[in-house]
């Protein structure tokens, strides 16, 4: 006997192994002749008390159903029907048979339709494998099981108790595969099953609440169930849970510490707000207009400003509804932050409020980038209050505050001054271009000037060269011999300041060729940085303009740049190695 059943594994063993190596060619009717034979052997086999011969059977079995064969029409309620016989008289999940046994069923019940699971057998199955979801060694087989009930969707009382324990292990558990298995499962179950308004308000509310889950994978993995829920579902139940939805996912851009967190709520509330309608649409800017006018609470105004750009992202040049609303409270924003920069430094918090600026700013910049036609609308933009920015404490403000600049001036025509001041109609009304030039030349100065900002500074100095290259101004008074090193180097500065200054181009020049020379000579202490590089762009970008000769040789700047001198001391950078 027990040589026969050795046989009788030794052969379903083979079928299995063929099987799996795809040697059957079901094109052929010889090879279904003998396949349709071998149905009720494999049938046969699941009543053996062998566990090894059961083991062989169960797997070969749920190998025969995926061919085409006519016996399976009979056949496969058997299978299914020893399966659960087996599984009930084993009474757990432990054992290899067990296992092999679920595995089986659940491949038998997902591929074939005529796969028939009573309702009595369907709750022992869920009640079995409840207490198995959270245990590595069995957690593939039970899962396998539960993916194939819910995809025939058999409804039970009891699985609905038994998704809201997978909703929870979804979050808690630290396994990456495991929250992957639940998140397939559950979203499955809220895709194919009936859910109620209150059940289903309850799912998003329980989802809403761990978006603030203590751990890490947790919160990602239920951000990654809202991103599918936000893309699968009907719009209409998307636009019933976008206020719960929204709220939970601003919370996490505001306060979590996690950046792929932040990243991962930023595009949900991307899908989400483009899935919406109108009407919704405008509950939630409402939510964002109430955040941004609360100026006593630097983190709400400046989530709003970090969701006012995430929604410029979605819609592009579909926001146009919107762009009044977003740009009053950057404007607020920007205002408020240029209001408390004159105040003394002491007073300001700059941790807390450099966010708010550089957020805003930022998403101004979007907006003009988007809306060319809004840097020149009157009085749309707060420019002063930007120029203001340009010396911020914090460099990222002060490269925001410099690059939403460059874009005023990439739309404006190169213009001269009017010595009364621009119109009321200019954007650049109130502005000194002077003065836009003195904080950009401060900022050149900066030892934590990047090559990024500095190119930026480059650019709006050039810009503002050329403004001051189409004034009308007086031959110029020769500036002098510099050549000799002044110790007190800063009176000598504002002397020639006085010399110049009813020609803005000329002051330009000298102040930049006075920057140039500092860095010279503070060069021989440390080597070459990208302030230097910055400078000496700008210069050769001004000095290449025809209108550089109203000035003459005896600009210091020029007669620096033309020196054998400067091109050996200075690493150029066309000449620096990369």
């Amino acid at each position: 006997m027990e040589n026969l059943r050795s046989l009788i594994a030794f052969g379903l063993e083979l079928f299995n192994t063929a099987f799996r190596r795809n040697r059957f060619n079901f094109g052929d009717p010889d090879v279904l002749a003998r396949l349709e034979s071998m149905v009720p052997v494999i049938g046969n086999t699941l009543y053996s008390s062998s566990s090894h011969v059961l083991i062989k059977g169960l797997k070969a079995s749920s190998a025969i159903v995926k061919c085409p064969l006519k016996k399976l029409e009979k056949s496969v309620p058997v299978f299914v029907r020893r399966a659960i016989d087996i599984l009930k008289g084993i009474g757990n999940t432990e054992s290899e048979v067990a296992q092999t046994a679920l595995k089986s069923l659940a491949t038998i019940v997902r591929d074939k339709s005529n796969a028939e699971v009573k309702e009595k057998d369907l709750v022992f199955l869920l009640e079995l494998l409840a207490p198995d979801l959270e245990e590595p060694g069995r957690q593939a087989s039970v899962f396998a099981m539960l993916r194939a009930i819910v995809a025939r969707k058999f409804i039970v009382p009891e699985i609905y108790d038994l998704m809201e324990r997978v909703s929870e292990i979804m979050v808690t558990n630290q396994s990456p595969q495991v929250q992957e298995l639940c998140r397939s499962v559950f979203l499955q179950f809220l895709l194919d099953y009936p859910q109620g308004k209150g059940r289903l308000r309850t799912t998003m509310s329980f989802l809403a609440k761990n978006t603030a889950f203590t751990y890490e994978s947790g919160r990602l993995s239920v951000l990654e169930l809202l991103s599918a829920i936000v893309s699968k579902f009907e719009e209409s139940l998307i636009g019933d849970f976008a206020d719960l939805l929204f709220v939970a996912l601003v919370m996490v851009i505001a306060n979590d510490d996690s950046t792929k967190s932040r990243e991962m709520a930023a595009e949900i509330v991307k899908s989400l707000f483009l899935r919406l309608n109108s009407d919704h649409r405008q509950l939630l800017m409402s939510h964002l207009r109430s955040w941004a006018n609360q100026q006593a609470n630097p983190q709400l105004t400046r989530v709003a400003a970090q969701v006012y750009g995430i929604i410029l992202d979605a819609l592009q040049a579909n926001a146009t509804t919107y762009l009044s609303s977003m740009i009053e409270g950057l404007n607020m924003n920007i205002q408020r932050s240029a209001e408390q920069l004159t105040k003394e430094e002491d007073e300001m918090d700059v941790d807390s409020e450099w966010q708010v600026a550089y957020h805003s700013l930022t998403v101004l910049g979007k907006i003009i980038r988007i809306f060319p036609d809004v840097a020149t609308r009157e009085q749309t933009v707060s420019w002063t209050a930007v120029v203001t920015h340009l010396l911020f404490p914090h460099s990222w403000v002060r490269m925001a505050a410099a690059r939403v600049l460059g874009q005023l001036f990439s739309v404006l025509p190169v213009a001269e001054a009017p010595r009364d001041g621009y119109p009321a109609t200019s954007p650049l009304a109130g502005l000194d271009l002077k003065e836009i030039a003195e904080k950009h030349s401060t900022q050149l100065k900066s030892p934590h000037l990047n090559s990024a900002l500095g190119l930026q500074i480059v650019k709006n100095l050039l810009y503002i060269g050329k403004c001051f290259c189409v004034a009308k101004v007086s031959d110029p008074q020769p500036a002098g011999d510099i050549e000799n090193e002044d110790d007190d180097r800063d009176d000598e500065e504002h002397e020639h300041e006085e010399v110049n200054g009813d020609n803005p181009l000329a002051w330009l020049f000298s102040k930049l060729s006075y920057q140039i020379r500092s860095a010279y000579i503070a060069r021989r202490n440390r080597p070459a940085n990208s302030v230097s590089e910055a400078l000496y762009l700008c210069m050769d970008m001004n000095s290449r303009s025809r209108e550089n000769r109203r000035i003459g040789t005896s600009n210091p700047l020029l007669f620096f740049a033309s020196s054998r001198q400067w091109q050996i001391s200075w690493k150029l950078p066309c000449c620096r190695n990369s």
